[in-house]
């Protein structure tokens, strides 16, 4: 089965720290920490859907000028669900850390940069945070 989803990396570059989220421990996986993640409805275009994501899962409410396309179109496998996943990755860049988490996560913390890869559960998610990091460090 193919889905499409979204993924967004928060990004303070005041304080050089990345927002991930906790979610809650299920019969398949303990609790692992994340980025904004989210499945996108079908025709809904990948910057809505990212929006809504960041402001469903932080309360963060972003305009599409502040996402950066980092990864355009991510696929990996999910080979014990049998599921490929198709996502753009964006990073947003924000200036405040204040974070209203939806019921769907247990917790939030903003991580110093070098601490993010160790926290990650999932390697797709560690292989977009590298991206994500070197694309962070690029000049404006």
């Amino acid at each position: 089965m193919i889905k499409y989803s979204v993924e967004c990396w928060l990004y303070n570059p005041l304080t050089d720290r990345f927002l991930l989220l906790r979610c809650p421990q299920t019969y398949r996986h303990d609790e692992y920490w994340q980025p904004v993640t989210g499945g996108r409805g079908p025709g809904e275009p990948c910057i809505e859907a990212c929006l809504r994501e960041v402001q469903e899962e932080t309360g963060f409410a972003l305009v599409p000028e502040q996402l950066e396309v980092v990864i355009p179109e991510f696929t990996f496998c999910i080979p014990d669900a049998r599921i490929e996943l198709h996502k753009p990755v964006y990073l947003a860049r924000v200036t405040t850390e204040h974070v209203v988490i939806s019921p769907e996560h247990i917790a939030y913390y903003w991580f110093d940069a070098d601490q993010v890869e160790s926290r990650l559960h999932w390697d797709s998610n560690r292989e977009s945070f590298r991206q994500v990091l070197n694309y962070s460090r690029l000049p404006c």
